[in-house]
């Protein structure tokens, strides 16, 4: 056999679970409690230190029962941290299982004060509460944790809706817009609350052609002049209910007709009529009944009445058996209208017949040679209206004012009225359905007043408008309330109703819709929305205006974009925020406030799919995460991701900010593009887009072009693999690590290469160690500055480790190890370099990853040696007892608050002080209750500012691999399995160590454990430390390697450092097993 040795320089590629020959040289079997480094080697990881509560005097611990834990903190919850600035150091957060927030300073574990604002203490807890604390995710952005709730056996963490976009100022409306003022023209309306059908009609009937059946021209009268020529024209309407005879102050047989009781002015010209069943008599005539009269003007208080064309009566006259609805007088202007069926029409039957009367005269000799002239009249009557309610056979008396009375010559009376009788026969009328029912009856019928063909007379918009209002509020039913806003006329009612105008050159109506944004009106009801209908077939292309007056009041003002009215436009139980606030050591727990629905409708303005409905109509939408990407806030929920509008952070909006066009800034809010069902729970950004995970694939949210907007952005699988969704993905720098845990343990998958087309790399990094990681993790944590992944499970006291470090694009270190801790831990994370450790016991424990000055550790030579315990604090103001050489101390009242331990408690003396007689000191002391004893005096010199350290030891091990003679090239191990080697010994190259042992479990042969200290170390004084900063040492073994275990193990506070490790011994290539 030959002599061989290989040396192995340097142990930083961690522990694989491979069979020991296709282990690299570096790797072992089993590494506990230390960090693998291409740098330093092995070293045992740092201890942890507990956070220091005692300096609280706040009342936000209690001493016996809660020194040095978290209080309050309760024992099921979900976590949450956050790193504030360099002043203020980091925080962690607990959301217990029944909805309460609690927040503690990490420098120093106090309680920060956590009040409850928008929502509601009720409302807020209430989203909270879960039996499950992975269903509440965190997101922390800034000063602003989100958080939301996956909880589906909850409603309470369903999103819903809540409130309503502005409603119309009326629930039943209408807008009339006056287009011009024109004279000779109808504004008439036909407006209807009935439905849709024949209930609805009206049957309009108006006059088409009319003659002048007579007159009471004279062509003998006048002396030679033609009083009788003139133009006149007539508006009549049967309105004449107030001029029927008798009144209320004509009612006796004696009484005198008077001006007064009919409210007629001086010189008003008036006609009288006479239906039948009274007399009428004066000293000189006895007048049948269904007579027609002509009154002169009246000049006093009493009337003179003429008959055709006889001479002038002064006497005064009165109505004798006066009937009821028999006899009419009025204004000789409005007319006498008698009906083709004969009888006297004098309610709102007849209207809005106009017509002018037209005479021309001819002077010429009367031919009965007296020298007397004559004159020929030529009376013309042109229709310029044809009203409403008018038939053939309707005949209507006027008197032309301004004429001579009797049609010429001078009166023989002296009286001067000038009036000449017409009579007008329809003779012709036509009939037209329209739908003007209202209430059951025609009232819908608006027909107001033609305006004055006269175009000397003026006509305004305020004239016209009054009419309309005026006939529009006399409706009967349900009344309709009618306000002119300058050139508009606003309608509204309790009730449905319909509107159309007739002349749609001169207004135009406008309900709750318009297809022609040029037709809106520049005065308009405060308030007031229209939807404007651009396509006639389709609603994609259709939004809002609303009209807001100046100061909000009606009238003048501008149109802006707005929403239909009465919709869905914000959230309930959305995710909640836990915001630090302005004021010192206080957060607050609140609803977010997100951007209301502003502008459009469900079709061009939808609500975001994070709101669902089950098949009761229930709702049952749930965010599942929170992100945050390229400016926007990101929910996953069911198969989409909805982003926000960008840069709204501080009040999200999910909707779009214009219906009439598509904006980059728009929200997003697309589908996974999936064969099979994709929930996706969460997600993480990375250069080439957001990549969202579901349980079974991956996906990338990205797009084309340089602007992530709605018309590029697409969400796309990249991969199919399992995922834990209660472990967020991590950024490894340019990568990004997730777990697997779809078999029996799980696993850690590195994803590389993420790119906008293609699929990228996915590696499992744990593949060397396939057991090493539990199904059930749920802790998971890293730090991108110091390469290194830490991932845990609530309620063990094992970390597992992964250690990596990337060269150009090559991964030169690829180390897993573990970390077994003295209690199970509730959480952890990484900020700035210092790992956070909470345990079971509510003790919030920090370890720096980077050793800084405030570390636990010694200083010789100028070399600085960390020392090792967990959960260790300071110790002093102990007693001596120079009697029995032991010194007590007394109150240590955490003691009894530790559980049952993995490690065992122990005290060092890490000051060196002015002198050496304190150097490291250390001591495994006796503890009962709150009390602790140690040999040896420990209070001399030891004080609050140069304190002792108590804490808990724990083991550095390294199980090494069976050696075997190997030849390694780049990326292969070649072992010599069959080859026979003895080994003689083994040389350990060490970093920094104090005291160690290594153990030799031999195959046949008891174990062999020798306890190693790099210089005498035990509890006597000595002059320096006890550590070395490199030491090599040799070890004897003389065993067939394939015999032989070989263990490092460290438990003393001292440092221990591995680097490298040489081994000889005796080589034959040429080895054959007995038979």
């Amino acid at each position: 056999m030959a002599g061989i040795t290989q040396t192995i320089p340097q142990y930083a590629l961690g522990m694989s679970e491979q069979p020991d020959s296709l282990k690299f040289p570096g790797q072992v079997k089993e590494v506990t409690n230390a960090i693998p480094d291409v740098t330093k080697g092995l070293f045992k990881r740092p201890g942890l230190k507990r956070v220091d509560t005692s300096a609280i005097s706040d009342g936000s611990r209690t001493v016996s029962t809660d020194e040095g834990k978290l209080k309050d903190l309760q024992d099921s919850g979900a976590y949450f941290h956050y790193f504030r600035d360099e002043t203020e150091g980091s925080y962690i957060g607990q959301i217990a299982s029944d909805g309460e927030v609690r927040v503690w300073r990490c420098s120093d574990g106090k309680k920060m004060t956590v009040n409850y604002g928008t929502g509601g203490a009720t409302a807020l807890k209430a989203y909270l509460t879960t039996s499950d604390p992975e269903n509440l995710q965190t997101l922390t952005i800034n000063d602003t944790t989100f958080v939301c709730n996956r909880d589906v056996t909850r409603s309470q963490t369903a999103v819903g809706l809540t409130g309503s976009t502005d409603a119309r100022p009326d629930d039943h409306f209408a807008l009339i817009e006056l287009l011009r003022a024109e004279n000779g023209r109808q504004y008439g309306l036909n407006i209807t609350n009935g439905t849709d059908d024949a209930s609805r009609n009206v049957t309009l009937k108006r006059a088409t052609r009319i003659r002048l059946k007579s007159n009471t021209l004279n062509e003998a009268v006048g002396g030679g002049e033609c009083l009788g020529i003139g133009t006149e024209v007539f508006d009549i309407s049967t309105d004449a209910s107030a001029d029927l005879v008798p009144t209320g102050t004509v009612n006796t047989s004696t009484e005198t007709i008077t001006k007064t009781a009919h409210g007629f002015d001086t010189d008003t010209i008036l006609l009288y009529h006479s239906g039948g069943g009274i007399s009428m008599q004066d000293t000189n005539n006895t007048f049948s009944d269904n007579r027609d009269l002509y009154v002169s003007k009246v000049d006093a208080n009493n009337f003179k009445l003429k008959f055709g064309p006889a001479a002038n009566t002064t006497n005064t006259l009165n109505l004798n058996n006066a009937g009821s609805g028999s006899q009419i007088l009025r204004r000789a202007e409005k007319g006498i209208v008698i009906g083709a069926d004969g009888n006297l029409k004098y309610s709102n039957q007849k209207k809005n017949l106009v017509f002018r009367i037209s005479t021309l005269g001819q002077q010429g000799n009367a031919n009965n040679n007296s020298g007397d002239f004559v004159c020929s009249y030529q009376p013309e009557v042109t229709l310029l209206h044809g009203g409403e309610g008018w038939e053939t056979g309707d005949q209507i008396t006027v008197a032309m004012t301004g004429q001579g009375l009797g049609g010429g010559g001078t009166n023989s009376g002296g009286d001067d009225s000038r009036v000449a009788v017409y009579t007008i026969e329809v003779t012709d009328h036509e009939e037209t359905v329209v739908q003007a029912k209202y209430g059951g009856a025609d009232t819908g019928l608006i027909r107001p007043a033609v305006t004055p063909f006269d175009s000397d007379t003026t006509v305004t918009s305020d004239t016209i408008l009054a009419g309309m209002k005026t006939a529009i509020e006399a409706i009967s039913g349900s009344p309709i309330n009618a306000k002119i806003i300058g050139t508009t006329l606003y309608l509204s009612s309790s009730s449905t109703f319909n509107i159309e105008v007739v002349e749609e050159d001169l207004m135009r109506v406008m309900q709750d819709s318009t297809n022609d944004v040029t037709n809106l009106p520049n005065q308009c009801k405060h308030g007031y929305i229209v939807q404007v209908k651009n396509a006639r077939m389709a609603d994609e292309d259709d939004y809002y205006l609303r009209f807001d007056g100046q100061n909000g009041n009606d009238g003048a003002g501008a149109w802006s974009e707005c929403a239909k009215p009465a919709i869905d436009k914000n959230f309930t139980n959305m995710p909640i925020v836990i915001q630090r606030t302005s004021v010192a050591e206080t957060f607050e727990v609140r609803q977010f406030v997100y951007e209301d629905r502003r502008v459009g409708d469900d079709n061009t303005n939808p609500l975001p799919s994070f709101i669902s409905r089950d098949s009761n109509n229930n709702f049952d939408g749930r965010i599942n995460k929170v992100l945050f990407f390229r400016n926007r806030l990101a929910f996953l929920s069911g198969e989409n991701v909805i982003l926000s509008r960008p840069g709204t952070l501080g009040k999200p909006d999910f909707f779009v900010v214009s219906a009439l066009t598509t904006s980059a800034s728009d929200p997003i809010d697309i589908s996974a593009a999936s064969m099979f069902p994709s929930e996706l729970f969460d997600g993480i950004e990375i250069s080439a887009g957001l990549v969202v995970f579901s349980t079974n694939q991956q996906f990338i949210l990205t797009s084309d072009d340089t602007v992530l907007n709605p018309d590029t952005a697409k969400l796309k699988s990249i991969s199919t693999f399992n995922y834990n969704k209660n472990i967020p993905p991590i950024s490894l720098g340019t990568t990004l690590a997730y777990i697997d845990n779809s078999g029996r343990f799980s696993r850690l998958n590195e994803m590389a290469n993420v790119q906008r087309e293609g699929e990228p790399d996915v590696v499992e990094v744990s593949k060397t160690v396939p057991t090493l990681l539990p199904k059930e993790i749920d802790l998971l944590t890293n730090s991108r500055e110091n390469s290194i992944i830490l991932i845990g499970k609530t309620g063990s006291n094992e970390v597992s480790g992964y250690k990596y470090l990337n060269i150009a694009d090559k991964r030169q270190q690829a180390a897993w190890f573990k970390w077994k801790f003295n209690r199970p831990i509730k959480y952890h994370f990484i900020i700035n370099d210092e790992y956070f450790v909470l345990d079971t016991d509510k003790y919030l424990q920090t370890m720096r990853i980077v050793q800084t000055e405030t570390d636990l550790s010694i200083t010789q030579d100028d070399v600085n040696y960390p020392l090792h315990l967990d959960n260790y604090v300071p110790l002093h103001g102990g007693t001596y007892n120079a009697n029995n050489n032991t010194t007590t101390f007394t109150g240590v009242d955490w003691l009894d608050q530790i559980s049952s331990t993995e490690y065992s408690l122990a005290v060092i003396d890490a000051e060196s002080g002015t002198s050496n007689d304190r150097l490291v000191r250390y001591q495994a002391p006796g503890a009962s209750g709150t009390t602790l004893t140690l040999t040896g005096d420990w209070a001399t010199g030891v004080t609050s500012s140069n304190p002792l350290h108590v804490g808990y030891v724990y083991d550095y091990e390294v199980k090494f691999p069976t050696f075997f003679p190997t030849r390694t090239d780049q990326t292969t191990v070649r072992s010599d399995i069959n080859s026979s080697l003895v080994l003689h010994r083994i040389k350990l190259h060490f970093g920094k160590i104090g005291q160690y042992r290594t153990t030799l479990k031999r195959v046949g042969k008891p174990d062999y454990t020798e306890i190693y200290e790099s210089s005498i170390l035990d509890n006597y004084d000595v002059n320096a430390a006890p550590y070395l900063e490199e030491y090599i040492k040799t070890v004897p073994v003389y065993e067939r390697n394939v015999n032989v275990d070989i263990i490092l193990k460290s438990t003393h506070p001292a440092p221990a450092t591995l680097r490298g490790l040489s081994w000889e011994g005796d080589y034959s290539p040429r080895f054959y097993k007995r038979v």
